[in-house]
Protein backbone atom coordinates (compact mmCIF):
# COMPACT_ATOMS: atom_id res chain seq x y z
CA UNK A 1 0.00 0.00 0.00
CA UNK A 2 2.76 2.15 0.86
CA UNK A 3 4.71 1.73 -2.52
CA UNK A 4 1.19 2.86 -4.50
CA UNK A 5 0.53 5.73 -1.86
CA UNK A 6 4.23 6.86 -3.01
CA UNK A 7 3.59 6.33 -6.72
CA UNK A 8 0.23 8.78 -6.44
CA UNK A 9 2.27 11.33 -4.69
CA UNK A 10 5.52 10.83 -7.33
CA UNK A 11 2.54 11.89 -9.89
CA UNK A 12 1.28 14.80 -7.99
CA UNK A 13 5.25 16.11 -7.55
CA UNK A 14 5.58 15.83 -11.47
CA UNK A 15 2.39 17.09 -12.60
CA UNK A 16 2.68 20.78 -10.17
CA UNK A 17 6.53 20.58 -11.73
CA UNK A 18 5.33 20.69 -14.86
CA UNK A 19 3.05 22.90 -14.90
CA UNK A 20 5.35 25.53 -12.73
CA UNK A 21 7.65 25.02 -15.50
CA UNK A 22 5.17 26.00 -18.73
CA UNK A 23 3.99 29.09 -16.42
CA UNK A 24 7.09 30.31 -15.77
CA UNK A 25 7.79 29.73 -19.28
CA UNK A 26 5.49 31.90 -20.84
CA UNK A 27 2.30 32.69 -17.95
CA UNK A 28 0.89 35.16 -20.64
CA UNK A 29 0.20 32.94 -23.17
CA UNK A 30 -3.16 30.85 -23.05
CA UNK A 31 -2.76 27.71 -23.99
CA UNK A 32 0.25 27.44 -21.54
CA UNK A 33 -2.22 28.31 -18.73
CA UNK A 34 -4.72 25.77 -19.93
CA UNK A 35 -2.10 23.02 -19.81
CA UNK A 36 -0.43 24.28 -16.78
CA UNK A 37 -4.66 24.24 -15.38
CA UNK A 38 -4.40 20.37 -16.81
CA UNK A 39 -1.70 19.48 -14.87
CA UNK A 40 -2.64 20.95 -11.68
CA UNK A 41 -5.66 19.50 -11.86
CA UNK A 42 -4.37 16.07 -12.25
CA UNK A 43 -1.78 16.75 -9.14
CA UNK A 44 -4.55 17.44 -7.04
CA UNK A 45 -6.42 14.17 -7.99
CA UNK A 46 -2.92 12.55 -7.71
CA UNK A 47 -2.55 14.13 -3.50
CA UNK A 48 -5.92 13.17 -2.93
CA UNK A 49 -5.49 9.89 -3.93
CA UNK A 50 -2.21 9.40 -2.02
CA UNK A 51 -4.14 10.58 1.27
CA UNK A 52 -7.54 7.97 -0.04
CA UNK A 53 -4.44 5.04 1.09
CA UNK A 54 -3.64 6.74 4.51
CA UNK A 55 -7.71 6.82 5.09
CA UNK A 56 -9.13 3.68 7.57
CA UNK A 57 -12.43 5.15 7.88
CA UNK A 58 -15.33 4.92 5.32
CA UNK A 59 -17.07 8.65 5.98
CA UNK A 60 -13.63 10.10 5.72
CA UNK A 61 -12.20 7.88 2.56
CA UNK A 62 -16.08 9.14 0.96
CA UNK A 63 -15.28 12.84 1.39
CA UNK A 64 -12.11 12.06 -0.30
CA UNK A 65 -13.16 10.56 -3.43
CA UNK A 66 -15.55 13.57 -3.88
CA UNK A 67 -13.42 16.00 -3.91
CA UNK A 68 -11.24 14.00 -6.23
CA UNK A 69 -13.92 15.52 -8.77
CA UNK A 70 -12.45 18.46 -8.46
CA UNK A 71 -9.38 16.92 -10.42
CA UNK A 72 -10.46 14.60 -12.79
CA UNK A 73 -13.94 16.47 -14.07
CA UNK A 74 -12.44 19.11 -15.86
CA UNK A 75 -9.47 17.39 -17.57
CA UNK A 76 -11.69 16.26 -20.61
CA UNK A 77 -12.52 20.16 -21.33
CA UNK A 78 -9.35 21.92 -20.47
CA UNK A 79 -7.56 18.99 -22.94
CA UNK A 80 -10.25 20.24 -25.77
CA UNK A 81 -9.49 23.47 -25.15
CA UNK A 82 -5.91 23.74 -24.72
CA UNK A 83 -5.78 21.37 -28.31
CA UNK A 84 -7.70 23.74 -30.04
CA UNK A 85 -5.55 26.89 -28.88
CA UNK A 86 -1.88 25.37 -29.75
CA UNK A 87 -3.41 23.81 -32.98
CA UNK A 88 -5.30 27.67 -33.80
CA UNK A 89 -8.14 26.48 -34.55
CA UNK A 90 -10.74 27.68 -32.18
CA UNK A 91 -13.11 28.20 -35.15
CA UNK A 92 -13.23 24.79 -35.46
CA UNK A 93 -17.21 22.75 -35.10
CA UNK A 94 -15.88 21.59 -32.03
CA UNK A 95 -15.08 25.00 -30.19
CA UNK A 96 -18.92 25.69 -30.08
CA UNK A 97 -18.88 22.83 -27.50
CA UNK A 98 -16.59 25.00 -24.85
CA UNK A 99 -18.49 27.20 -23.38
CA UNK A 100 -21.34 24.72 -22.77
CA UNK A 101 -19.06 22.06 -21.33
CA UNK A 102 -17.36 24.40 -18.64
CA UNK A 103 -21.39 25.79 -17.89
CA UNK A 104 -21.86 21.69 -17.32
CA UNK A 105 -18.85 21.40 -15.47
CA UNK A 106 -20.29 24.33 -13.30
CA UNK A 107 -23.57 23.07 -12.29
CA UNK A 108 -22.49 19.46 -12.22
CA UNK A 109 -19.55 19.68 -9.98
CA UNK A 110 -21.00 20.86 -6.62
CA UNK A 111 -23.66 17.89 -7.07
CA UNK A 112 -20.54 15.88 -7.57
CA UNK A 113 -18.71 17.16 -4.38
CA UNK A 114 -21.29 18.26 -1.75
CA UNK A 115 -23.80 15.08 -2.31
CA UNK A 116 -24.11 11.43 -3.59
CA UNK A 117 -25.55 12.22 -7.00
CA UNK A 118 -22.09 10.64 -8.74
CA UNK A 119 -20.72 8.78 -5.30
CA UNK A 120 -22.87 7.35 -2.76
CA UNK A 121 -19.79 6.06 -0.11
CA UNK A 122 -16.21 4.19 -0.12
CA UNK A 123 -15.78 0.14 0.13
CA UNK A 124 -12.65 -1.26 2.11
CA UNK A 125 -10.78 -3.51 -0.27
CA UNK A 126 -7.36 -5.04 -0.39
CA UNK A 127 -6.41 -2.39 -2.65
CA UNK A 128 -7.80 0.63 -0.90
CA UNK A 129 -11.15 2.01 -1.59
CA UNK A 130 -13.83 1.28 -4.58
CA UNK A 131 -16.09 3.76 -5.17
CA UNK A 132 -19.91 3.15 -4.51
CA UNK A 133 -21.53 5.15 -7.88
CA UNK A 134 -24.47 6.72 -8.15
CA UNK A 135 -26.44 7.02 -11.64
CA UNK A 136 -25.40 10.86 -11.86
CA UNK A 137 -21.62 9.50 -12.20
CA UNK A 138 -22.84 9.15 -16.05
CA UNK A 139 -22.75 13.05 -16.03
CA UNK A 140 -19.62 13.47 -14.48
CA UNK A 141 -18.09 10.92 -16.59
CA UNK A 142 -19.50 12.41 -19.97
CA UNK A 143 -18.52 15.85 -19.23
CA UNK A 144 -14.78 14.36 -19.27
CA UNK A 145 -14.91 11.65 -21.96
CA UNK A 146 -16.39 13.90 -24.37
CA UNK A 147 -13.86 15.98 -25.15
CA UNK A 148 -11.14 14.07 -24.94
CA UNK A 149 -12.69 11.48 -28.04
CA UNK A 150 -13.12 14.82 -29.79
CA UNK A 151 -9.43 15.34 -28.81
CA UNK A 152 -8.58 12.06 -29.95
CA UNK A 153 -10.47 12.57 -33.51
CA UNK A 154 -8.55 15.59 -34.01
CA UNK A 155 -4.70 13.70 -33.45
CA UNK A 156 -5.63 11.05 -35.08
CA UNK A 157 -5.98 13.40 -38.39
CA UNK A 158 -2.71 15.35 -37.08
CA UNK A 159 -1.00 11.69 -37.58
CA UNK A 160 -1.94 10.99 -40.79
CA UNK A 161 -0.54 14.21 -42.16
CA UNK A 162 2.54 14.43 -43.33
CA UNK A 163 4.95 15.82 -40.42
CA UNK A 164 8.40 15.85 -39.64
CA UNK A 165 9.80 13.46 -36.89
CA UNK A 166 8.76 15.90 -34.22
CA UNK A 167 5.64 16.51 -35.07
CA UNK A 168 4.95 12.92 -35.17
CA UNK A 169 6.65 11.75 -32.64
CA UNK A 170 4.54 14.16 -30.72
CA UNK A 171 1.15 13.44 -32.02
CA UNK A 172 1.86 9.84 -30.99
CA UNK A 173 2.80 10.48 -27.23
CA UNK A 174 -0.25 12.51 -26.99
CA UNK A 175 -2.65 10.57 -29.03
CA UNK A 176 -1.63 6.87 -28.22
CA UNK A 177 -1.25 8.53 -24.40
CA UNK A 178 -4.56 10.03 -23.91
CA UNK A 179 -6.15 6.89 -25.34
CA UNK A 180 -4.56 4.71 -22.64
CA UNK A 181 -5.60 7.12 -20.15
CA UNK A 182 -9.13 7.32 -20.97
CA UNK A 183 -9.17 3.57 -21.27
CA UNK A 184 -7.76 2.99 -18.44
CA UNK A 185 -9.54 5.70 -16.68
CA UNK A 186 -13.10 4.25 -17.80
CA UNK A 187 -12.17 0.65 -16.31
CA UNK A 188 -10.66 1.49 -13.56
CA UNK A 189 -12.48 4.12 -12.17
CA UNK A 190 -16.14 3.03 -13.82
CA UNK A 191 -16.82 -0.44 -15.57
CA UNK A 192 -15.07 -2.52 -12.39
CA UNK A 193 -16.23 -0.69 -9.55
CA UNK A 194 -19.74 -1.14 -10.86
CA UNK A 195 -19.23 -4.82 -11.45
CA UNK A 196 -17.82 -4.74 -7.68
CA UNK A 197 -14.21 -5.95 -9.30
CA UNK A 198 -11.23 -4.63 -6.84
CA UNK A 199 -8.91 -2.61 -9.02
CA UNK A 200 -5.43 -0.14 -9.00
CA UNK A 201 -6.42 3.40 -10.69
CA UNK A 202 -3.44 4.66 -12.33
CA UNK A 203 -4.90 7.10 -14.67
CA UNK A 204 -3.12 10.34 -12.64
CA UNK A 205 0.21 8.13 -13.36
CA UNK A 206 -0.21 8.00 -16.93
CA UNK A 207 -1.15 11.96 -17.02
CA UNK A 208 1.83 12.65 -15.41
CA UNK A 209 4.19 10.15 -17.75
CA UNK A 210 2.50 11.38 -21.16
CA UNK A 211 3.25 15.31 -19.76
CA UNK A 212 6.82 13.83 -19.03
CA UNK A 213 7.21 12.31 -22.60
CA UNK A 214 5.74 15.13 -24.38
CA UNK A 215 8.22 17.63 -22.59
CA UNK A 216 11.43 15.45 -23.58
CA UNK A 217 9.81 15.34 -27.08
CA UNK A 218 9.41 18.94 -27.43
CA UNK A 219 12.76 19.63 -25.74
CA UNK A 220 14.98 17.19 -27.92
CA UNK A 221 13.41 18.58 -31.24
CA UNK A 222 14.02 21.70 -30.58
CA UNK A 223 10.93 23.40 -29.87
CA UNK A 224 9.23 25.55 -27.03
CA UNK A 225 8.37 23.81 -24.02
CA UNK A 226 4.66 24.01 -24.65
CA UNK A 227 3.76 26.17 -27.59
CA UNK A 228 4.25 27.10 -30.65
CA UNK A 229 3.41 30.41 -29.89
CA UNK A 230 6.20 30.47 -27.01
CA UNK A 231 8.77 29.12 -30.13
CA UNK A 232 7.29 32.32 -32.26
CA UNK A 233 8.11 34.71 -29.17
CA UNK A 234 11.76 32.56 -28.28
CA UNK A 235 12.40 33.84 -32.28
CA UNK A 236 11.49 37.20 -32.00
CA UNK A 237 13.47 38.02 -29.13
CA UNK A 238 16.51 36.63 -30.77
CA UNK A 239 16.05 39.37 -32.95
CA UNK A 240 18.59 42.64 -32.95
CA UNK A 241 15.59 44.44 -34.64
CA UNK A 242 12.90 45.47 -32.56
CA UNK A 243 9.18 44.46 -32.76
CA UNK A 244 6.11 46.49 -31.47
CA UNK A 245 2.45 45.35 -31.63
CA UNK A 246 0.48 48.18 -31.53
CA UNK A 247 -3.03 48.44 -31.31
CA UNK A 248 -6.16 50.47 -31.75
CA UNK A 249 -5.46 54.16 -30.32
CA UNK A 250 -1.84 53.90 -30.52
CA UNK A 251 -1.51 51.40 -27.72
CA UNK A 252 1.36 49.26 -27.29
CA UNK A 253 -0.19 45.29 -27.08
CA UNK A 254 3.35 43.72 -26.86
CA UNK A 255 7.22 43.96 -27.67
CA UNK A 256 10.36 41.81 -27.98
CA UNK A 257 13.09 41.60 -25.75
CA UNK A 258 15.57 43.98 -28.64
CA UNK A 259 12.61 46.64 -28.66
CA UNK A 260 12.37 46.39 -24.55
CA UNK A 261 16.68 47.19 -24.93
CA UNK A 262 16.01 50.06 -26.90
CA UNK A 263 14.12 51.80 -24.78
CA UNK A 264 16.25 51.04 -21.90
CA UNK A 265 14.06 48.67 -20.18
CA UNK A 266 14.52 44.87 -18.46
CA UNK A 267 13.56 41.98 -20.55
CA UNK A 268 10.11 41.73 -18.63
CA UNK A 269 10.24 45.35 -18.29
CA UNK A 270 6.64 47.14 -18.55
CA UNK A 271 6.67 49.28 -21.77
CA UNK A 272 2.73 49.43 -22.08
CA UNK A 273 1.44 52.83 -23.08
CA UNK A 274 1.25 55.35 -26.49
CA UNK A 275 3.52 53.94 -28.82
CA UNK A 276 4.02 57.81 -28.49
CA UNK A 277 5.14 58.13 -25.24
CA UNK A 278 8.17 56.21 -26.70
CA UNK A 279 8.44 57.05 -30.37
CA UNK A 280 6.84 60.97 -31.01
CA UNK A 281 5.36 61.12 -34.29
CA UNK A 282 4.81 57.61 -35.03
CA UNK A 283 3.46 57.01 -38.22
CA UNK A 284 0.42 55.05 -36.91
CA UNK A 285 -0.88 53.01 -39.99
CA UNK A 286 2.32 53.50 -42.18
CA UNK A 287 3.04 56.36 -44.79
CA UNK A 288 1.38 57.17 -48.07
CA UNK A 289 4.18 56.09 -50.05
CA UNK A 290 4.50 52.58 -48.33
CA UNK A 291 8.25 53.41 -47.82
CA UNK A 292 10.12 53.05 -43.56
CA UNK A 293 10.06 56.63 -41.64
CA UNK A 294 12.97 57.15 -39.85
CA UNK A 295 12.26 58.87 -36.60
CA UNK A 296 13.98 59.09 -33.13
CA UNK A 297 13.00 56.17 -29.96
CA UNK A 298 13.29 58.43 -26.56
CA UNK A 299 14.38 55.54 -23.90
CA UNK A 300 13.75 55.62 -20.15
CA UNK A 301 16.88 57.95 -19.44
CA UNK A 302 15.21 60.38 -22.13
CA UNK A 303 18.32 59.69 -24.90
CA UNK A 304 17.02 60.14 -28.61
CA UNK A 305 17.87 57.44 -30.98
CA UNK A 306 17.39 57.46 -34.48
CA UNK A 307 15.22 54.32 -35.72
CA UNK A 308 13.58 53.00 -38.92
CA UNK A 309 10.20 52.24 -38.71
CA UNK A 310 8.87 49.29 -41.26
CA UNK A 311 5.39 49.51 -43.48
CA UNK A 312 2.83 47.82 -40.91
CA UNK A 313 1.95 44.45 -40.89
CA UNK A 314 -1.64 43.21 -40.26
CA UNK A 315 -1.92 40.77 -36.75
CA UNK A 316 -5.02 38.98 -36.83
CA UNK A 317 -6.56 36.63 -34.23
CA UNK A 318 -9.75 34.38 -34.44
CA UNK A 319 -10.98 36.46 -38.12
CA UNK A 320 -10.44 39.74 -36.45
CA UNK A 321 -7.51 42.78 -36.93
CA UNK A 322 -5.89 42.71 -32.85
CA UNK A 323 -3.12 45.15 -34.01
CA UNK A 324 -0.47 46.11 -36.40
CA UNK A 325 3.21 45.06 -36.28
CA UNK A 326 5.92 47.41 -36.90
CA UNK A 327 9.87 46.55 -37.16
CA UNK A 328 11.35 49.10 -35.52
CA UNK A 329 16.16 49.24 -36.69
CA UNK A 330 18.22 50.99 -34.48
CA UNK A 331 20.15 53.42 -36.96
CA UNK A 332 23.25 54.44 -34.17
CA UNK A 333 25.84 52.53 -35.68
CA UNK A 334 24.87 53.33 -39.18
CA UNK A 335 24.85 57.01 -38.10
CA UNK A 336 27.91 56.79 -36.92
CA UNK A 337 29.40 55.35 -40.04
CA UNK A 338 27.83 58.05 -41.84
CA UNK A 339 29.48 60.41 -39.80
CA UNK A 340 32.89 59.01 -39.53
CA UNK A 341 32.53 58.36 -44.01
CA UNK A 342 31.94 62.08 -44.08
CA UNK A 343 34.86 62.98 -42.00
CA UNK A 344 37.19 60.89 -43.61
CA UNK A 345 35.83 62.29 -47.00
CA UNK A 346 36.61 66.18 -45.85
CA UNK A 347 40.05 65.28 -43.97
CA UNK A 348 41.13 63.32 -47.61
CA UNK A 349 39.86 66.77 -49.37
CA UNK A 350 42.09 68.63 -47.30
CA UNK A 351 44.84 66.46 -47.51
CA UNK A 352 44.65 66.59 -51.19
CA UNK A 353 44.80 70.22 -51.04
CA UNK A 354 47.01 70.76 -48.31
CA UNK A 355 50.53 69.46 -49.51
CA UNK A 356 50.50 71.99 -52.78
CA UNK A 357 49.71 74.27 -50.80
CA UNK A 358 52.16 74.34 -47.73
CA UNK A 359 54.50 74.00 -49.78
CA UNK A 360 53.48 76.81 -51.98
CA UNK A 361 53.44 78.74 -48.88
CA UNK A 362 56.10 77.79 -46.86
CA UNK A 363 58.74 78.61 -47.94
CA UNK A 364 57.70 82.59 -47.88
CA UNK A 365 56.69 81.84 -44.29
CA UNK A 366 59.64 81.25 -43.41
CA UNK A 367 61.71 83.42 -45.26
CA UNK A 368 59.35 85.96 -43.15
CA UNK A 369 59.70 84.49 -39.97
CA UNK A 370 63.77 84.68 -40.40
CA UNK A 371 63.71 88.20 -41.68
CA UNK A 372 61.67 89.30 -38.54
CA UNK A 373 63.88 87.95 -36.09
CA UNK A 374 66.50 89.04 -38.10
CA UNK A 375 64.56 92.46 -37.61
CA UNK A 376 64.23 92.01 -34.52
CA UNK A 377 67.65 91.49 -33.16
CA UNK A 378 68.74 95.08 -35.26
CA UNK A 379 65.84 96.66 -33.73
CA UNK A 380 67.50 95.74 -30.05
CA UNK A 381 70.71 96.25 -31.65
CA UNK A 382 69.44 100.48 -32.27
CA UNK A 383 67.33 100.34 -29.33
CA UNK A 384 70.78 99.80 -27.61
CA UNK A 385 73.13 102.36 -29.55
CA UNK A 386 69.99 105.10 -28.62
CA UNK A 387 70.09 104.03 -24.71
CA UNK A 388 74.02 104.88 -25.12
CA UNK A 389 73.43 108.01 -26.69
CA UNK A 390 70.63 109.05 -24.13
CA UNK A 391 67.84 110.31 -26.71
CA UNK A 392 64.87 112.08 -25.14
CA UNK A 393 62.09 110.00 -23.87
CA UNK A 394 59.87 110.25 -26.76
CA UNK A 395 62.44 108.58 -28.63
CA UNK A 396 62.96 105.90 -26.25
CA UNK A 397 59.03 105.15 -26.08
CA UNK A 398 58.79 104.96 -30.17
CA UNK A 399 61.85 102.69 -29.82
CA UNK A 400 59.58 100.71 -27.25
CA UNK A 401 56.71 100.54 -29.43
CA UNK A 402 58.60 99.51 -32.31
CA UNK A 403 60.00 96.83 -30.19
CA UNK A 404 56.83 95.21 -29.17
CA UNK A 405 55.04 95.74 -32.82
CA UNK A 406 57.47 93.67 -34.17
CA UNK A 407 57.84 90.89 -31.16
CA UNK A 408 54.05 91.07 -32.20
CA UNK A 409 54.64 90.36 -36.23
CA UNK A 410 57.04 87.21 -34.97
CA UNK A 411 54.22 86.36 -33.23
CA UNK A 412 51.62 85.75 -35.68
CA UNK A 413 54.39 84.53 -38.58
CA UNK A 414 55.31 81.60 -36.61
CA UNK A 415 51.73 81.07 -35.89
CA UNK A 416 51.15 80.93 -39.44
CA UNK A 417 54.21 78.47 -39.83
CA UNK A 418 52.39 76.31 -37.58
CA UNK A 419 49.32 76.02 -39.32
CA UNK A 420 51.20 75.87 -42.61
CA UNK A 421 52.99 72.87 -41.02
CA UNK A 422 50.21 71.46 -39.41
CA UNK A 423 47.72 71.56 -42.83
CA UNK A 424 51.23 70.16 -44.40
CA UNK A 425 50.86 67.20 -42.14
CA UNK A 426 47.54 65.92 -43.33
CA UNK A 427 49.34 64.16 -46.18
CA UNK A 428 52.44 62.37 -43.98
CA UNK A 429 50.83 59.16 -43.09
CA UNK A 430 53.14 57.22 -45.27
CA UNK A 431 56.07 58.61 -43.41
CA UNK A 432 55.44 56.53 -39.92
CA UNK A 433 57.36 53.90 -41.48
CA UNK A 434 57.55 50.80 -39.50
CA UNK A 435 55.46 50.83 -36.36
CA UNK A 436 57.56 50.30 -33.00
CA UNK A 437 56.14 48.67 -28.81
CA UNK A 438 55.83 51.56 -26.97
CA UNK A 439 54.56 51.97 -23.56
CA UNK A 440 51.22 53.17 -23.79
CA UNK A 441 51.37 54.67 -19.95
CA UNK A 442 54.53 56.38 -21.02
CA UNK A 443 53.19 58.02 -23.80
CA UNK A 444 50.26 59.67 -22.02
CA UNK A 445 52.20 60.39 -19.28
CA UNK A 446 54.41 62.87 -21.54
CA UNK A 447 51.23 64.61 -22.60
CA UNK A 448 49.84 65.09 -19.40
CA UNK A 449 53.15 67.42 -18.56
CA UNK A 450 52.82 68.69 -22.18
CA UNK A 451 49.69 69.95 -21.46
CA UNK A 452 50.28 70.77 -18.09
CA UNK A 453 51.85 73.58 -18.99
CA UNK A 454 48.98 75.20 -20.22
CA UNK A 455 46.48 74.49 -17.72
CA UNK A 456 44.64 77.29 -15.60
CA UNK A 457 46.14 77.93 -11.91
CA UNK A 458 44.83 75.04 -9.51
CA UNK A 459 43.85 72.28 -12.02
CA UNK A 460 45.53 69.28 -10.88
CA UNK A 461 45.27 66.26 -14.20
CA UNK A 462 44.23 63.16 -12.39
CA UNK A 463 45.85 60.40 -14.21
CA UNK A 464 44.39 56.31 -13.42
CA UNK A 465 46.80 54.46 -16.00
CA UNK A 466 47.34 50.80 -16.28
CA UNK A 467 51.21 50.57 -16.66
CA UNK A 468 51.28 47.48 -18.20
CA UNK A 469 49.81 48.43 -21.51
CA UNK A 470 51.79 48.34 -24.58
CA UNK A 471 50.55 49.37 -28.27
CA UNK A 472 53.02 49.27 -31.36
CA UNK A 473 52.85 52.45 -32.91
CA UNK A 474 54.41 55.90 -34.12
CA UNK A 475 55.82 57.42 -30.95
CA UNK A 476 55.54 61.09 -31.46
CA UNK A 477 52.26 61.29 -33.59
CA UNK A 478 50.12 58.85 -30.57
CA UNK A 479 52.15 61.88 -28.32
CA UNK A 480 50.65 64.47 -30.47
CA UNK A 481 46.75 63.27 -30.31
CA UNK A 482 47.00 62.40 -27.36
CA UNK A 483 48.24 66.34 -26.17
CA UNK A 484 45.59 67.37 -28.72
CA UNK A 485 43.16 66.17 -26.75
CA UNK A 486 44.29 67.13 -23.04
CA UNK A 487 45.17 70.53 -24.28
CA UNK A 488 41.15 70.72 -25.27
CA UNK A 489 40.50 69.41 -22.11
CA UNK A 490 42.43 72.09 -20.58
CA UNK A 491 41.04 74.98 -22.22
CA UNK A 492 37.48 73.92 -21.89
CA UNK A 493 37.90 74.92 -17.80
CA UNK A 494 39.18 78.44 -18.62
CA UNK A 495 37.68 81.05 -16.43
CA UNK A 496 36.47 78.08 -13.78
CA UNK A 497 37.34 78.66 -10.38
CA UNK A 498 40.77 77.20 -8.44
CA UNK A 499 39.41 73.76 -7.20
CA UNK A 500 36.46 73.27 -9.05
CA UNK A 501 38.20 72.04 -12.53
CA UNK A 502 39.07 68.47 -13.19
CA UNK A 503 40.41 66.40 -15.84
CA UNK A 504 40.76 62.73 -15.35
CA UNK A 505 42.74 60.25 -17.77
CA UNK A 506 42.47 56.68 -17.53
CA UNK A 507 43.68 54.25 -19.68
CA UNK A 508 42.53 50.14 -19.80
CA UNK A 509 42.91 47.12 -21.66
CA UNK A 510 40.12 45.21 -22.88
CA UNK A 511 39.89 42.59 -25.99
CA UNK A 512 42.94 43.26 -27.35
CA UNK A 513 42.49 47.15 -27.42
CA UNK A 514 43.82 49.96 -25.36
CA UNK A 515 41.51 52.64 -24.37
CA UNK A 516 42.14 56.12 -23.27
CA UNK A 517 39.47 58.30 -21.42
CA UNK A 518 39.96 62.09 -21.01
CA UNK A 519 37.04 63.86 -18.76
CA UNK A 520 36.73 66.96 -18.28
CA UNK A 521 34.11 68.81 -16.22
CA UNK A 522 34.33 72.22 -18.45
CA UNK A 523 32.00 73.94 -20.77
CA UNK A 524 31.22 71.08 -23.11
CA UNK A 525 29.99 71.01 -26.79
CA UNK A 526 26.68 71.98 -28.67
CA UNK A 527 24.95 69.05 -29.97
CA UNK A 528 25.11 70.73 -33.63
CA UNK A 529 28.64 71.05 -33.13
CA UNK A 530 29.13 67.75 -32.21
CA UNK A 531 28.82 66.22 -35.89
CA UNK A 532 32.38 68.74 -37.32
CA UNK A 533 34.55 68.44 -34.54
CA UNK A 534 36.72 66.25 -36.79
CA UNK A 535 36.17 69.20 -39.75
CA UNK A 536 39.98 71.01 -40.74
CA UNK A 537 39.37 74.66 -39.20
CA UNK A 538 36.57 74.17 -37.60
CA UNK A 539 37.03 75.68 -34.09
CA UNK A 540 34.34 76.52 -31.14
CA UNK A 541 37.28 78.23 -29.22
CA UNK A 542 37.39 82.27 -28.99
CA UNK A 543 38.93 83.47 -32.54
CA UNK A 544 42.98 83.58 -32.25
CA UNK A 545 42.82 80.74 -29.57
CA UNK A 546 43.15 77.51 -31.74
CA UNK A 547 43.09 76.50 -35.64
CA UNK A 548 40.65 74.12 -35.62
CA UNK A 549 42.93 71.73 -36.97
CA UNK A 550 44.00 69.47 -33.48
CA UNK A 551 41.04 67.35 -33.33
CA UNK A 552 40.98 66.71 -37.42
CA UNK A 553 45.19 66.03 -36.84
CA UNK A 554 44.74 63.67 -33.66
CA UNK A 555 41.17 61.91 -35.65
CA UNK A 556 43.69 61.31 -39.03
CA UNK A 557 46.68 59.57 -36.17
CA UNK A 558 44.49 57.72 -34.50
CA UNK A 559 43.13 56.27 -37.64
CA UNK A 560 46.24 55.73 -39.31
CA UNK A 561 46.97 53.44 -36.09
CA UNK A 562 44.28 51.40 -37.10
CA UNK A 563 41.94 53.02 -33.43
CA UNK A 564 38.99 54.72 -33.06
CA UNK A 565 38.51 58.21 -31.39
CA UNK A 566 34.98 59.25 -30.26
CA UNK A 567 33.61 62.73 -28.36
CA UNK A 568 30.45 62.91 -26.24
CA UNK A 569 29.53 65.87 -24.84
CA UNK A 570 26.61 67.75 -22.22
CA UNK A 571 27.00 71.39 -22.60
CA UNK A 572 27.66 72.92 -19.43
CA UNK A 573 28.89 69.56 -17.91
CA UNK A 574 31.97 68.88 -19.63
CA UNK A 575 32.72 66.32 -22.24
CA UNK A 576 34.83 63.31 -22.73
CA UNK A 577 36.85 62.04 -25.63
CA UNK A 578 37.69 58.44 -25.66
CA UNK A 579 40.45 56.87 -28.07
CA UNK A 580 40.98 53.12 -28.81
CA UNK A 581 44.00 51.45 -30.34
CA UNK A 582 45.57 47.95 -31.22
CA UNK A 583 47.67 46.54 -28.24
CA UNK A 584 50.76 45.10 -29.26
CA UNK A 585 50.50 41.01 -29.58
CA UNK A 586 52.12 39.30 -26.74
CA UNK A 587 54.58 37.33 -28.73
CA UNK A 588 56.15 40.77 -30.61
CA UNK A 589 59.33 42.26 -29.54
Amino acid sequence: MMGLALIKLSSAVVSIALGSAILARDHGLKANRLIAAFLLCNAWWASLEFFLYQQSDSAAATVLLRWMSLGWMPLGVLCMHASLTLSSTEDHPAARLIPFLYGGLAVVMPFAVWTNLAIGGAAPTPLGWRPLLNPGMAAAYLLMAVPVVVILVNWRGAMELSRTDGQLQLARIVFFGLSGVLVAGTVTAIALPLLEIDSIGFSTSLIAAVGLATAWTLRTHGHSLISPQAFAREILDTLEDGVVLVGDGGIVRDANGAFRRMVGACESGDVSGRIDDWIPGFPVGGTANDAPVVVELRTQTGEAVPIVVSEPVACHEGGRLVGQAYLLRDRREVVSLQRQLVVSARLAAVGDLSKPISQSIHDPVARVCDQLEGLAIDWQTVAHICELAELEDACREAIDEGEELISECVEGAERVFEIVREVGSFTEESAYGLFVRHSFERIVQRAIRIASVQAPSGLVIEARLDHDIEILCHFSEIERAVTNLLVNAVHALDGKPPGEAHVVVATAAHGGRAMLHIEDDGCGIEADALDRIFDPFFTTKPIGKGTGLGLAISHRIVKAHGGEIRISSIPGCGTSASVELPCAPADSD
